[in-house]
């Protein structure tokens, strides 16, 4: 892969949860919801190709989610897409074709993060190896046909791998970054991503909110969805210290809302091509 010249972030669709669920107080209505992101990183080579990090949902399961997935998961989900939400018609809005997708890196293999893989047919999907034999192994968590029509599988090795210091570098380049963040799911990871303008760590599940790591303390719908939680609180704690680090990275859990408002959400491109008033 070329360096990379640029990174925006979207996201495909929202979904609903009870406040109660997500956020750390237990005087909330209990009849409140919270609405979530559900963000996908691009990154945009400098020959124009593209690196997701997650994709999220299809075009298909944007268009109607009931039927593809089912009523009784998407309603469970909280599922909030239009035909516009799939990264699919997004890129393109943008003016990035599909085949320009060369890689997907999936924070994990959950259907709201691969679910658009089938896609991107020309893309690598890239995962940790555990988290590739837990979807083998037809994991209730996992739905097989959200792999089915990936056009090559590369998992990699990430157990021991701490973070910046002894991150894997899959490309070579120095650009994107992996280290296992395990907890959320048997092989969640993370990804640095060395930004032109910024320092990023999108990390998936790690958290559905950010102040689950700002504050020691677990979500509801984190402790229920958890794959182990040991894991997942010692993946708070390194967190912590992510946080504190003197590089000074920016931390995007997939599914703070608030957070990904305050990130980029077009290419520079387009900025700097806007007119000034």
């Amino acid at each position: 892969m070329q360096s990379m010249r640029d990174v925006f972030f979207l996201t495909s669709g929202v979904m609903k949860a009870p406040t109660f669920a997500v956020r750390p107080s237990w005087f909330i209505n209990p009849l409140s919801v919270t609405r979530l992101a559900n963000t996908v990183a691009v990154c945009v080579c400098d020959d124009g190709d593209l690196v997701l990090v997650d994709v999220g949902w299809s075009a298909a399961q944007c268009e109607d989610p009931a039927r593809v997935l089912g009523r009784a998961r998407a309603a469970s989900l909280g599922l909030v897409v239009t035909s516009e939400d799939s990264l699919l018609m997004q890129l393109r809005r943008l003016g990035f074709s599909a085949d320009r997708v060369k890689a997907i890196i999936a924070t994990h293999l959950h259907l709201d993060h691969v679910g658009g893989v089938e896609d991107f047919p020309n893309a690598e999907v890239i995962c940790a190896d555990r988290e590739l034999r837990s979807y083998a192994h037809f994991d209730p968590a996992y739905r097989v046909a959200d792999l089915a029509r990936a056009g090559r599988l590369r998992p990699l090795p990430l157990e021991g791998i701490q973070g910046f210091d002894d991150a894997v570098d899959p490309f070579g380049d120095g650009f994107l970054r992996l280290f296992g963040l395990f907890g959320h799911s048997r092989g969640s990871l993370a990804v640095i991503i060395d930004a032109p303008t910024w320092l990023f760590v999108h990390i998936g599940d790690a958290v559905y909110q950010t102040w689950e790591y700002a504050q020691p303390g677990t979500s509801i719908l984190a402790r229920f969805t958890a794959w182990r939680r040991s894991d997942l609180e010692h993946g708070h704690q390194r967190l912590r210290a992510l946080q504190a680090d003197a590089c000074s990275p920016m931390l995007v859990p997939s599914h703070d809302l608030d957070v990904f408002h305050g990130l980029p959400q077009v290419p520079s491109t387009l900025l700097s091509e806007a007119p000034r008033s």
